[in-house]
């Protein structure tokens, strides 16, 4: 991992607190919204135009597996239309002048044996926020030296052993000792800037505001493959599609980087105790009709996981928080909200189900090789044709909108990004497993330092997939005698399996080749 020392944030922004406040950022030209309504309605069509022809009753050879296949081939499709609903609401959010005399304060939780010279560098951070604040350690350790060194800092040390409901807890458990009528939540390995508060305390002016979320980079995705297909999965969420959402009215927290109003807080019974805290408070902020705001600005860098145990260990603690929270949450609160946030709710809760899509287009087309199950029966060079337009313009789309990516270096195809979120069905598939089961997943903060060495426990299941892919497609070539247009559908997802599961694998077994890391 990067030494925190040689942090530092402003550095990795081609932007200035002056540029900021001018007023002119992250305006949509009419230019630039009126070819997202070009490109969207020709992602439409281009959708029907698929599914409409994968439809049709000739292409069926079993009705209960071609269903099963249609869901598994169209929830890529449905997400694709997601992205492009958001797409088409982008709006930005000119600077606004915060007020002087506001009541703020910072909180920053910190659990045993997380690095101590991360909070040297983050505490210190905190301090040289401008706007004059109130800061906060929640210390689950009550750790000594961590004292020390909030009292060299001007910073407020609380001792939160025993505190139950992690990092929820604590905040719950600091809210009760503070004052402050704003409460900015920092994870520990964030480096806020220091005109955070000057950036986002004037979005309160409106009395409905509850909370307002900015951008979240990272300053270690240079790290490793990891960290940097970590971080790739970021940049359309923290561009476009909360701009989308900003535009819409539903900008969720985050769990990092939000600024809440006390009032909005306690009016909900404080921070959501929950896996997914960060979803489930917005949640329940929504329902009482507060509203949200979105900043599209850089205010604070911090980590991502560099190596696969602690991003996969991160993403189960997603996907199993986002299960829950949809059949809870959700459910309960959902006469509350607008339609707007309804529809928001419904998509975010059910990302997670990009598992068992995945799972069956991995499954299925080797049971269909080797055993003959067809689902569907068409004709390959048709299949192409029909499926290519999807294909380029969804392309050209997630090309176009890298125009509201929040920092230059995140254009660029993001191939690292797409590979590991393709890698990462099995987990999802677990939350998806431990929600039905009801199976509790504790609430675990990712590891803050990257862990060496090799992962091949972690992709068995990747590994059967290409072993099976591969020999399920060498079965078929060998024995059927005339190989049917319906079984070349097959052989291609088999091969696309092989492809997508692939850089999973290598990802980890890296240090097999490399002493020193990968960069």
């Amino acid at each position: 991992m990067s030494e925190l020392a040689t942090v530092q944030p402003a550095a990795l922004r081609k932007e200035t607190p002056e540029v900021r406040a001018s007023g002119c950022r992250d305006r949509v030209s009419l230019g630039e919204r009126v070819t997202l309504f070009i490109l969207i309605t020709l992602g439409i069509q281009s959708v029907l135009y698929f599914m409409t022809w994968w439809l049709e009753p000739g292409h069926r050879r079993s009705g209960l597996l071609f269903i099963i296949l249609t869901f598994a081939i169209g929830w890529g499709v449905f997400r694709s239309l997601v992205n492009w609903f958001y797409f088409f609401f982008i709006k930005g959010n000119s600077y606004k002048t915060p007020p002087e005399g506001l009541a703020a304060d910072v909180f920053m939780t910190a659990m045993p044996g997380e690095p101590y010279d991360m909070f040297e560098k983050s505490l210190e951070a905190i301090s040289k926020i401008r706007y004059p604040h109130e800061s906060y350690l929640l210390d689950g350790g009550n750790d000594p030296k961590l004292r020390q060194l909030c009292s060299r800092l001007g910073i407020n040390h609380l001792d939160c052993t025993n505190i139950e409901g992690a990092k929820a807890g604590k905040i719950n458990h600091a809210m009760k000792v503070s004052k402050g009528e704003f409460i900015l939540v920092l994870d520990p390995d964030h480096l806020p800037e220091p005109d955070f508060f000057d950036q986002v305390l004037g979005n309160f002016s409106d009395p409905e505001v509850g909370f307002v979320q900015v951008v979240q980079g990272y300053y270690n995705q240079s790290e490793s493959v990891v960290a940097r297909a970590s971080a790739e999965q970021t940049y359309n969420f923290y561009g476009p599609t909360m701009m989308g959402m900003h535009g819409l009215g539903t900008p969720v927290a985050i769990g990092a980087n939000c600024t809440f109003r006390r009032e909005a807080l306690e009016s909900i019974g404080g921070h959501a105790v929950h896996l997914a805290e960060d979803l489930v408070t917005s949640l329940r902020l929504h329902a009482k009709k507060w509203k949200s705001t979105y900043v599209p600005q850089r205010m604070s860098l911090g980590l991502v996981p560099g190596d696969l145990g602690s991003y996969f260990k991160q993403q189960l603690k997603w996907s199993t928080g986002m299960f829950q929270a949809f059949s809870g949450e959700y459910i309960s609160r959902f006469t509350a909200l607008p339609f707007a946030q309804k529809l928001h709710y419904f998509f975010s809760g059910t990302y997670y189900l990009e598992g068992l899509a995945t799972a069956i287009t991995c499954i299925l087309p080797i049971l269909f090789l080797f055993f003959g199950l067809w689902a569907v029966e068409m004709d390959f060079g048709e299949f192409l044709l029909h499926l290519t337009p999807y294909v380029i313009i969804s392309l050209i789309i997630g090309i176009y909108v890298q125009r509201f990516y929040r920092h230059p270096d995140e254009k660029g195809i993001p191939w690292r990004g797409m590979a590991l979120n393709k890698g990462t069905w099995v987990i999802y598939l677990l939350g998806f497993y431990f929600w039905m089961t009801r199976t509790k997943v504790p609430y675990l903060p990712t590891p803050k330092k990257s862990q060496r060495g090799i992962f091949t426990g972690l992709v068995v299941p990747h590994i059967a997939v290409v072993l099976l892919s591969g020999c399920a497609i060498a079965y078929s070539l060998l024995t059927y005698v005339r190989i049917e247009s319906g079984v070349w559908v097959m052989i291609f997802f088999a091969s696309l399996n092989i492809v997508t599961m692939l850089p999973t694998i290598i990802i980890a077994h890296l240090d097999l080749f490399k002493k020193e890391g990968v960069k």
